[in-house]
């Protein structure tokens, strides 16, 4: 289960479950936190519809008009739908901040300078599905981090505008390449043949250029029955 198929689970029903829900929030903080506002929103909705307001004390001889309460329902209901649309209609937002926080959890990769053996990051890549035709004198870190559920490829690649970090996204769809600055890094999410690939740089490094190039190189092996 990625992100979007959770969100719109809970979208449709804050107070339902799933194992592979439970599973996914389990390792998603991002999630995880939708869904803790989304029943918070859910409850007040409930005490709106189950409580409203007691015209009758401050007019006594006036029974508000019925059409008032049909308003009342309706703006609550117009609310949720827009918290929703934020979450579900701009997943790469949410997805860039959590790639960001990710790489900040891993700050000590932009600094490794040993090559990575090719059995290392062949090992790194098929375990998330994936090959990479790239010299492997050019990365400097591999490692199979957890990432929204799933295992995912974390490399830094040494590039003549300096490192630049490249996570593998097999689970993560987006639907056109978005670019984003945050915590002093820039960075590009580009959709692949299957998921999606981020590519972050501190330096010069041209993200346009490394994440077509990742594109074109990484090789999508069959998912694993």
């Amino acid at each position: 289960m990625n992100c979007d198929d959770a969100r719109l689970l809970i979208g449709a029903d804050p107070g339902g479950t799933t194992t592979a829900l439970e599973e996914h929030l389990r390792g998603c903080a991002a999630c995880a936190g939708f869904r803790r506002e989304t029943r918070a929103l859910d409850a007040d909705i409930r005490r709106a519809l189950e409580h409203p307001p007691d015209l009758a004390r401050s007019r006594a001889a006036v029974r508000p008009p019925a059409w008032r309460q049909w308003a009342l329902a309706a703006s609550v209901v117009l609310a949720t739908l827009a918290v929703l649309a934020v979450w579900l209609l701009r997943p790469s937002d949410s997805l860039a901040r959590d790639v960001v926080a990710h790489v900040q959890s891993e700050s000590d990769s932009w600094l490794a300078t040993q090559h990575v053996s090719a059995q290392d990051i062949e090992e790194v890549l098929r375990s998330a599905g994936v090959e990479l035709n790239i010299n492997s004198d050019r990365i400097t870190f591999a490692s199979s981090c957890w990432f929204r559920g799933h295992y995912v490829p974390h490399l830094v690649v040494q590039t003549a505008g300096g490192p630049a970090t490249v996570i593998i996204l097999r689970h993560e769809q987006v639907r056109t390449r978005s670019t984003f600055h945050e915590a002093g890094m820039a960075g590009v999410i580009a959709p692949a043949r299957y998921g999606s690939i981020a590519v972050l740089t501190h330096g010069d490094a041209s993200l346009q250029l490394i994440a077509g190039q990742m594109q074109h190189e990484v090789r999508w092996l069959p998912d694993k029955p």
